[in-house]
């Protein structure tokens, strides 16, 4: 019997919490959609432990493989600040762990070292281009000419100017046209549809909601 007084207050607890973000208006409500959420979270708790059980080894080799490739990539795209560059470094190194989940995906380390680069400098692009508070909003024309030119004195802005003008000249894109169109310039060179490795192996871990709408990337 304790122990489902024990179980029953950890449950409370749980909807107490998930109550506590809810946007609803009153506590009846609050706590209905607490409910209704610890239920749905239940529920694919055990939906995932029972395909877990009846998944084939070789499928969940290769489903783990994309999930590591895929969140590798997420801290490549979405990195902006430029400073470590030891931390950027270990973020292209395949060691043995990574090394196997690129074999279960056919993958060479010289194609990932391609497609990991084209990742990176394709996030260097887009998050430069756009205002660091709503990055759903493109920085204006001046401002991304002052970004290229290295922001003067601070030593941050002058290493993502660097890493900018890498980025660039990776993709062979004119610096004055960045200055006038922004990430636009990567639709004007198809650049992510003329690589086919980064069109097959480039996937993306989802970049969860934030309010500055990173995740809008």
């Amino acid at each position: 019997m304790e122990t489902v007084f024990i179980i029953a207050g950890i449950i409370f607890l749980f909807i107490c919490l998930i109550a506590q973000d809810s946007k609803k208006e009153t506590a009846k409500e609050r706590y209905g959609e607490a409910v209704g959420t610890l239920a749905q979270m239940t529920a694919d708790s055990i939906s995932g432990i029972a395909h877990d059980l009846v998944e084939p080894a070789s499928k969940k080799q290769l489903r783990l493989a994309k999930r590591e490739l895929a969140l590798r990539h997420r801290r490549l795209y979405a990195m902006n600040s430029y400073g470590d560059r030891e931390y950027i470094d270990r973020l292209f190194t395949v060691d043995e762990r990574f090394k196997a989940s690129l074999e279960a995906l056919g993958l060479s380390e010289e194609q990932w070292t391609r497609i990991a680069h084209h990742i990176f400098y394709v996030g260097i692009i887009r998050i430069k281009s756009r205002d660091l508070s709503d990055y759903s909003k493109k920085n204006t024309e001046d401002l991304r000419r002052y970004i290229l030119g290295g922001g003067g004195k601070y030593q941050s802005l002058r290493e993502e100017a660097e890493m900018l003008n890498e980025a660039l000249a990776y993709f062979d894109i004119p610096e004055d046209e960045w200055i006038k169109y922004g990430d636009t310039v990567i639709e004007m060179h198809n650049i992510n549809d003329s690589n086919k490795d980064v069109e097959e192996f480039g996937y993306i871990a989802q970049i969860m909601p934030m309010k500055n709408n990173k995740h809008l990337l």
